[in-house]
């Protein structure tokens, strides 16, 4: 994983010699069958770090700075996907025989085999068909979760085996890989998938504090378990994607795009973690304008959740330096109340609060500092970022 590495000591050099980026680590779809045609690559470039593109884009986001990253599943196949074969060792198979089926909602959805030689056969032949004429810095391994929530239980299944056999799949591609995992928060703690590290440039989080249910914001146990996956992920300096799936329109979600981001920022390491959001917006890019804020020089360091937590029972980190599109505004705090109560906080000495305005960033969306009081009390599954 030489070259994933590459990209972050390059951005780590950036900051020590000053040149503050304008946006925090994005990604988004763009082109192919799941991202916006409606956005010019070159506006595109300035504040998309990240694209899920395919073969066709992928040369012309890679000329413009952008990184690519090429959707693939190696972990469940169907009829008509790129691994689709009738070599019955390719799949997982339950102790009376049979295919083991993967999730209830797909028809004729099985599980691979992340031990079979055929499985990483097809799988580096179907990758290796779409980078002939494409470049792409990633590779996304979907479903990397062995059976959860699968209908089968592969015969003699174990999720260590199992995630062994998936980390020397990953080794035989020969290529960076990021898998989708961490969403898999077994015994209400961080996924045990969090093992691939040691055979892949990073992972993904879906639903990371934004998810399609009504309420929208994670809260509770689930928000704590993502914000120690976040922290680990920075601390093994690995690639964490905070894959936020709040599908609101953005000028609908002020609030819940407040709290993603100050939950994001609570953990954040500038140079690994990759915020991908989901809001709606006319244009169909996702990127917000308050990824613009990249808070830097931490006041402490932290190395568990608990160490966030002050008097008041809010959830709160203090940066020296803040800026907004590269511009220093000085010190800012973000603060969040994961709870279903409220909480009190401790904001004295800061005296503007960062203000969302209107849809994304390509949309003409904007962020302020309006010159006023933080709150003292955040309500429940609420947020303040703000500024000395």
């Amino acid at each position: 994983m030489r070259l994933a590495k590459s990209f972050a000591l390059g951005f780590c050099a950036a900051l020590l010699l000053g040149a503050v980026p304008r946006h925090v680590l994005t990604a988004d779809y763009w082109g192919g069958y799941s991202g916006t045609h409606n956005l010019p690559a070159e506006r595109t470039a300035p504040w998309l770090w990240l694209a899920e593109t395919d073969p066709q884009d992928s040369d012309l986001l890679s000329s413009l700075g952008i990184k690519t990253m090429l959707y693939t599943n190696p972990n469940r196949e169907m009829p008509g996907d790129p691994m689709w074969s009738d070599d019955d060792s390719e799949f997982a198979h339950t102790c009376a025989g049979d295919r083991a089926r993967g999730e209830a909602q797909y028809k004729n959805i099985f599980l691979t085999n992340p031990s079979s030689p055929t499985a990483l056969h097809a799988w580096k032949a179907s990758v290796a068909s779409h980078l002939e004429n494409a470049h792409f810095d990633f590779i996304f391994a979907d479903e990397a979760d062995g059976a959860a929530y699968a209908q089968d239980q592969p015969c003699g299944y174990t999720l260590t085996s199992w995630l062994r056999a998936e980390g020397n799949l990953f080794a035989g591609l020969h290529l960076p890989i990021i898998y989708n995992a961490l969403s898999d928060f077994a015994g209400h703690d961080v996924a045990p998938e969090i093992a691939l590290n040691a055979r892949a440039a990073g992972g993904v989080m879906e639903e990371c504090y934004a998810q399609l249910s009504a309420d929208h914001r994670v809260g509770g146990w689930r928000w704590f378990a993502t914000e120690l996956t976040e922290l680990r992920m920075a601390a093994a300096h690995k690639y964490f994607i905070c894959y936020g799936r709040d599908l609101t329109p953005a000028d609908q979600a002020f609030e819940s795009r407040m709290y993603t981001y100050a939950s994001f920022l609570l953990s954040y390491d500038p140079n690994s973690t990759i915020l991908w959001e989901y809001y709606k917006t006319p244009s169909g890019g996702h990127v917000m304008p308050e990824s613009q804020l990249v808070a830097l020089d931490p006041a402490k360091p932290v190395t568990r959740v608990a160490q966030l937590r002050e008097s008041g029972g809010a959830y709160v980190r203090r940066y020296r330096r803040c800026y907004i599109d590269a511009k220093l505004q000085g010190p800012c705090v973000a603060a969040v109340n994961p709870d279903d109560v409220p909480r009190s906080v401790n904001l004295r000495g800061y005296g503007r609060v960062l203000r969302l305005h209107g849809v994304g960033i390509f949309d003409g969306g904007s962020v302020t500092l309006d010159r006023t009081t933080p709150p003292n009390v955040i309500e429940p599954l609420g947020a303040v970022i703000a500024f000395k």
